[in-house]
């Protein structure tokens, strides 16, 4: 069985611009895996392992539905999941706008009418840059603050739909776009 998900799709030339960063980043921080420019996106929902027929019905339902349209959305500066000295995930914040949240939301709801279980965790929306602290060593907390003072330009863009992903395990990059959905 395949894994897959939902998200965002950001612009060729924000993921060339996200890549500079990891280059610099890579000489600075351990992380074990870096995500391929071609792979980085914004998460909406993680659906896991999905049988053919059940994809199809999530389809359909998605394709159903009704999106208030197009919006803009804001990515700004740097974060880390887990501890602050052994940051598990390393990421580009996303601002966190209503017609996110709603869409997200609406995803989320058709997701589980379909009986998907699905991560109850409150949304926090970002684009990942690196994942497993890969050093025996702990990141110092000034050096976190200085990190994240060096790399916090401001970028927009404007969504205008969002993507079925599957996901290729070994592959690299690792995700493959399966259906579209237009706002």
């Amino acid at each position: 069985m395949t894994h897959y998900f939902l998200g965002i799709e950001i612009p060729d030339e924000l993921k060339k611009y996200y890549k500079e960063w990891q280059q610099e980043l890579k000489t600075i921080l351990p992380y074990k895996r870096w995500t391929h420019e071609k792979d980085l996106h914004i998460t909406l929902a993680f659906l896991g392992e999905v049988y053919a027929e059940r994809l199809e019905l999530l389809v359909e339902s998605l394709k159903a539905l009704s999106f208030s349209g197009s919006f803009a959305l804001t990515l700004e500066g740097l974060g880390t999941f887990g501890k602050n000295n052994r940051p598990r995930v390393l990421y580009v914040d996303v601002h966190l706008k209503e017609e996110l949240s709603q869409l997200q939301q609406q995803i989320v709801k058709a997701a589980e009418v379909l009986d998907f279980e699905l991560d109850k965790r409150r949304y926090r929306p970002h684009l990942t840059l690196g994942k497993k602290w890969g050093a025996a060593f702990d990141l110092p907390e000034e050096r976190l603050s200085e990190l994240q003072s060096q790399f916090q330009t401001r970028k927009h863009f404007e969504v205008t739909a969002f993507i079925l992903y599957k996901i290729h395990p070994g592959h690299v990059p690792s995700y493959e776009k399966v259906a579209v959905f237009p706002l």
